[in-house]
């Protein structure tokens, strides 16, 4: 069941939100059950579900009392445009308010090959191609909602920027784009609103509205692969923490002397299980391709495991300890009903074969009482589920986009 509704005047929001997602989940729901599901009173539903029927977002049937009337998502009404700015690509899709894929289009590049340069430009063309491309008119379009890596400020709409002055001259450091005002620069280019999170929580927020986390209240999203993230829905809603960053797990020390991490500091636990020890341990290198080359060899490597190739078994198994750190970390912290893992622009990859060694190294290092009742699952949602997460994010925006003012409140 999702997480009750509030009547409180401060919880308008949130009211909004579960009704659309209740709709969005349940196809055919009527205005009684929303009443009982949410616990909000009949008049506030009635509020609710009115001004999506006047703005077009969603319908009902033709058939039954008003009050029994199904409520379902308007096909082909309004549109959304979500993008992923990706370590080896930047994707961008045009999605229906039905959460039905339009069209979508691919820059081969992401944001591993970007310096400060270019990233907004190639960004606003990607956007600029989707909406030439479009079968439908710009005026159809709500939003824009965009995936992004590291610490990503929801509110303020940027990238934040870590002060080199700690680093000791190291340089420049990947995805440092402090000076980037992305949001700013394509609400001005393009004109359509504009909205950022970070790609981990927006995986959460996939889960929360499409994958194993449906009405699950409090769950944590685990993202592993080269690089490791994280996302949180506590209460039935996503955990932002201060200015919109949060659960940054993969950058937790784990080793004060440790490897450099590209964040500037040592030891961090990406630096331990990162996908990339995979490769360094099973080849005896020191030198690794680049992420393009290093995804084929994960790919090579895990298919190994699954002939049961003993070294690549060994090798494997030992490095599904070191992401069962994290997972510990992440249970102890949060104690969700449920910790779902995805993979991170490892889509090849079967990381399903490391959940047994996964789950009994937190059955037995996790805090006991979380450790006995936590549910651990693979997501379900596959390479696009950063689009989803965006698509999601504009779900979330979506009853501030179709009404400037509500008379009265809800």
């Amino acid at each position: 069941m999702a997480r009750a509704g509030l009547n409180q005047d401060d919880s308008r929001v949130h009211n909004r939100t579960i009704v659309l997602k209740l709709i969005k989940q349940h196809p055919g729901i009527t205005r009684a059950d929303l009443a009982v599901q949410t616990g909000l009173s009949k008049p506030a539903i009635t509020k609710i579900v009115n001004v999506y029927l006047d703005k077009g977002i969603i319908q009902d049937d033709k058939e039954g009392s008003s009050r029994n009337k199904g409520l379902s998502f308007a096909e082909g009404v309004f549109y959304g445009i979500v993008i992923y700015l990706g370590r080896l690509s930047i994707t961008g899709a045009l999605y229906d308010m039905c959460g039905k894929v339009i069209l979508r289009e691919e820059l081969p590049k992401g944001v591993a090959f970007y310096g400060n340069d270019n990233l907004t430009h190639d960004t606003r063309n990607l956007i600029e191609k989707i909406i030439a491309g479009s079968p439908v008119g710009k005026e159809k379009i709500l939003a824009i909602g965009i995936a992004a890596p590291g610490a990503v400020s929801s509110s303020k709409g940027a990238i934040f920027n870590r002060s080199l002055s700690s680093l000791d001259n190291r340089g420049d450091i990947p995805f440092n784009w402090g000076k980037i005002h992305l949001v700013e620069y394509l609400v001005e280019s393009i004109g359509l609103p504009v909205f950022l999170e970070n790609n981990s929580s927006l995986c959460a927020l996939a889960e929360s509205w499409f994958g194993k986390g449906l009405g699950v209240q409090d769950f944590v999203q685990y993202s592993i692969g080269i690089g490791l993230g994280a996302g949180a829905v506590l209460k039935g809603e996503l955990f932002s923490g201060n200015d919109g960053t949060a659960v940054e797990i993969g950058h937790t020390t784990v080793n004060l002397e440790g490897d450099l991490c590209f964040c500037g500091n040592r030891g961090c636990l990406e630096t331990v299980a990162g996908f990339a020890n995979i490769v360094r341990e099973y080849d005896g290198e020191v030198n690794l391709p680049d992420d393009a080359g290093l995804t084929d060899r994960l790919i090579a490597i895990f298919s190994k495991a699954r002939e049961n190739e003993s070294r690549a078994v060994e090798v494997i198994r030992n490095h599904s300890q070191k992401i069962a750190i994290g997972a510990v970390t992440l249970i102890n912290m949060f104690s969700p009903e449920k910790l779902i893992i995805s993979t991170n622009e490892l889509d090849g990859i079967p990381v399903r074969i490391m959940l047994r060694d996964i789950e009994n190294y937190i059955r037995k290092h996790a805090y006991p009482v979380i450790a006995e009742t936590v549910e651990i699952e693979v997501s379900e949602l596959g390479e696009d589920i950063h689009l989803h997460g965006a698509y999601a994010l504009i779900l979330e925006k979506l009853y501030a986009l179709i009404t400037e003012k509500i008379e009265g409140g809800i």
